[in-house]
């Protein structure tokens, strides 16, 4: 009955200030919905394959692949061997199995007339099952794999090949061993956006090569199931073991990861999918805790400053017998009041801009919404809101005096205004740093994007390659790529087998004299591809068709022939290049490129090769003329039609590989800036509001200035300097704490820009300009007042 009471009492308050309980709701909604959209993000980023039953005891093994000299290359694959090995010789692992990704691969299905290129296929073992309990449509995890020429599809797949047909049990062909039928033998539900890795389509592994006795090639991934209980450290030590047994004169050092771990705290090469940043969370977090603490701020700074309104309603309630706790338990009420309110708005909002989020998050969240964590702890932090919130005004306005206050000899105290100084310099402290913030991601990722890379990006359309074919070849002779060189569009086509801003092959480079041996990533090209690609020759030559000899020569960047320790001249050194199989060969130094950036700008340019294998190309690349590019696309998809025309064609462009190595850093400055919006709005509609409440409390103080010959201008420079000198003052504490953190969160990049004072000069004027936009309003309309009616009021 009292609990309904005071809801009663704080619904008429909220009602009859309706000016301040409508500034009171947006921020407080505005807050909660920022906070709301990020903790969702935070939730997902953080669920990451934790959709299998089992994931906590669930490893994947990886290993660091180390040189002679002692570097090494993080690396997320392994030996398909160790698998085998793993699960017959630990007693500790429960079940273990290995995959093997397309590698860039186009794989080519039809059934009956549809035809599709797939890039999402994986060969699996027979075990991928009794590890990943991705959830079954139809069929069994039993009985998926057990056919070598069985196929599991997802269920968006299924639904492209066979539409609204059931596909269990169907013929679809694949075009590999010159066509191969596969029987659809599962269905799965779509992959979650929560998975490290993702695929449409799994096959069992088939090769003319043992997997269980391979060490050689490391091409595949392997994850174990430990039982319950099992150490992983333990785990690790004989992991090394039996590397050791099986390859005594590795230096590549093994590391187990657990499942969970793998999206946000692994970063190696050839990660199945971009992984997330735990640091990139840390910051939106604290982005989000900015966000909820200046919308408390601004309810208390609003609330307190409205004392001189309810000062009397406290004298009158304590002179009748109302304790202290009463009038604290009467505010509180109010607060929790305001707080539903603006929750019950904040799931509104949410709702219908998650779906707009979708883009900038990676990932559609809301159907996280209503099944999240964080929205079943909605009521507990909804009252620890309206506490946190609710608390100093409730204590602050029942310690009034009641015999003060029936005098007419209440005032504001020192002690309340101080306080409202220091959150609204608290809160500007905030906005500012989030000013500087995201003016230097913003900068930097300019940069990013501007950054000259080493290579032609632009107007670079790449084909891939399809091996292999389904039906009957064209009747045409020749080839493909000769006829497309005729077309008036087309610069230059090149190959290669793979893409500048992708993955890239890894194997061992040593020069005997130093007895130094690097990592070295390579491609393998043809003639054109360097000349295709503007990548600069520093010394020496491009490969030629004059010379014969270039199947056994190499042409290495700048940082690979320092690292190397070459002396000069560098044309015609000799070095000894690792094959794939793990065979040495002799091969000849003939050009040294210009360095380029073949990765993002974190990390630093590392040892890049190119080897000389023409007829090796799983991919053409397109030099076009930018005035035709439309008309010149067409062209070549006619070409390619007349070619092969039992294959789709296909195309990408070089500079969207380029844009994906920054995926992540946009992502990142898109979640930054929009929060950001969001924390200056909450904190500007904070200062709007104190604004209507000074501009009143000081109205017969301006009436008598203007009957005394003060001018607008005189009084606009009265109302706007105490918050104008807070917003300097704010500033002044902001800036250092933001450099120190920006610079530190540039160190992460090996290429950056350098924070100049011209961003902190921009922030400080933003800052300014938005301050004196939320004022001037209200000091405008209180300058131009009749002074008459001022007085009258009073």
């Amino acid at each position: 009955m009292i609990l309904r009471h005071e809801i009663a009492i704080a619904a008429r308050q909220f009602i009859k200030n309706k000016s301040s309980s409508f500034i009171n709701v947006i921020g407080l909604t505005i807050g909660l919905t920022g906070f709301l959209c990020i903790m969702l993000f935070v939730e997902h980023e953080l669920s990451f394959d934790k959709f299998h039953s089992r994931y906590a005891d669930t490893y994947r093994v990886v290993k660091d692949f180390v040189s002679a000299d002692g570097t090494s290359v993080p690396d997320a694959t392994t030996p398909p061997a160790l698998c085998k090995a793993l699960r017959t010789d630990l007693a500790e692992v429960e079940v273990a199995t290995r995959i093997s990704p397309p590698w860039g691969r186009l794989y080519l299905l039809q059934y009956e007339d549809r035809k599709f290129y797939e890039t999402k296929l994986i060969r699996v073992d027979s075990e991928f099952f009794d590890v990943f309990d991705f959830p079954f449509a139809s069929g069994s995890r039993e009985n998926a794999l057990k056919q070598i020429h069985s196929i599991v599809m997802t269920a968006s797949a299924a639904k492209k090949y066979f539409g609204d047909a059931d596909p269990m049990g169907k013929t679809i062909r694949m075009n590999m061993n010159g066509g191969t039928d596969y029987v659809v033998s599962g269905v799965l539900k779509d992959i979650p956006d929560n998975s490290h890795f993702t695929f449409d389509l799994l096959i069992p592994f088939e090769s003319r090569r043992n997997p269980d006795t391979d060490w050689q090639m490391s091409d595949f991934y392997t994850y174990v199931r430990l039982r319950h209980g099992a150490d992983p450290s333990s785990f690790l030590s004989e992991v090394k073991k039996i590397v050791k047994t099986h390859l005594p004169n590795t230096l590549d050092r093994y590391h187990v990861q657990a499942l969970a771990d793998i999206h946000l705290h692994s970063n190696l090469k050839w990660e199945l999918l971009p992984n997330g940043s735990m640091a990139y969370l840390r910051i939106l977090v604290l982005i989000a805790i900015f966000i909820m603490v200046i919308a408390c701020i601004n309810y208390i700074n609003l609330t307190t400053a409205q004392s001189s309104k309810r000062a009397k309603e406290v004298g009158i309630r304590k002179s009748i017998g109302a304790v202290r706790v009463q009038l604290i338990r009467q505010f509180l009420a109010e607060s929790l009041f305001t707080v539903s309110i603006a929750l019950l708005f904040c799931f509104a909002i949410t709702s219908l801009m998650l779906p707009f989020l979708t883009p900038v998050m990676g990932a559609d969240l809301s159907g996280l919404l209503f099944h999240s964590q964080i929205i079943r702890w909605c009521l507990p932090f909804g009252l620890l809101l309206a506490f946190i919130a609710g608390f100093y005004p409730a204590i602050y306005l029942s310690g009034f005096q009641p015999l003060k206050i029936l005098r007419n000899n209440f005032a504001d105290g020192h002690k309340g205004r101080s306080l409202r100084k220091f959150l609204v310099v608290f809160q500007f402290s905030i906005s500012s740093s989030l000013i500087v913030g995201t003016l230097i991601v913003t900068s930097q990722l300019d940069f990013m994007k501007q950054k000259d890379m080493g290579f032609d990006r632009e107007n670079i359309v790449i084909v891939p390659n399809v091996r292999g074919g389904i039906g009957d070849p064209g009747p045409a002779t020749g080839t493909w790529d000769e006829a497309v060189r005729q077309i008036s569009g087309v610069g230059s086509v090149a190959r290669a087998d793979g893409v500048l801003g992708s993955n890239y092959t890894v194997n061992g480079l040593e020069y005997a004299p130093t007895h130094v041996r690097v990592p070295l990533n390579f491609f393998r090209i043809d003639h054109d591809f360097i000349p295709t690609m503007n990548i600069a020759i520093q010394d020496g030559r491009n490969f030629s068709r004059d010379f014969i000899s270039d199947t056994t020569a190499i042409i290495i960047n700048e940082e690979a022939a320092r690292q190397l320790g070459l002396p000069k001249p560098w044309i015609g050194q000799k070095l000894a290049w690792d094959d794939q199989a793990g065979k040495t060969h002799d091969v000849t130094v003939v050009g040294i490129a210009k360095d380029f950036h073949f990765t993002d700008l974190h990390q630093a340019i590392t040892p890049f090769g190119f080897i000389l294998e023409v007829a090796n190309g799983s991919n053409f690349f397109i030099k076009i003329n930018s005035a035709s590019l439309h008309t010149t696309i067409k062209e070549i998809e006619s070409v390619w039609n007349h070619y092969n025309p039992g294959k789709p064609f296909l195309y990408t462009f070089q500079d969207e590989y380029v844009a994906g190595l920054r995926m992540n850093d946009e992502r990142f400055r898109s979640l930054f800036s929009i929060f950001t919006i969001l924390a200056i709005g909450v904190a500007c509609l904070g200062l709007f509001g104190l604004t209507i409440f000074l501009a009143e409390s000081r109205t017969k103080e301006i009436g008598v200035r203007k009957i005394m010959g003060a001018s607008i201008v005189s009084i606009l420079r009265l109302m706007s300097a105490e918050p104008i000198t807070m917003i300097v003052l704010s500033m002044l504490i902001a800036f250092p704490v933001a450099y120190y953190q920006m610079n530190t969160w540039l160190q992460g990049f090996a290429y950056h820009i350098k924070i100049g004072w011209e961003v902190f000069t921009l922030a400080g004027i933003a800052s300014l300009l938005l301050a004196f936009l939320t004022i001037s309003y209200h000091a405008i309309k209180v300058a131009t007042k009749n002074p008459v009616e001022s007085l009258r009021t009073e």
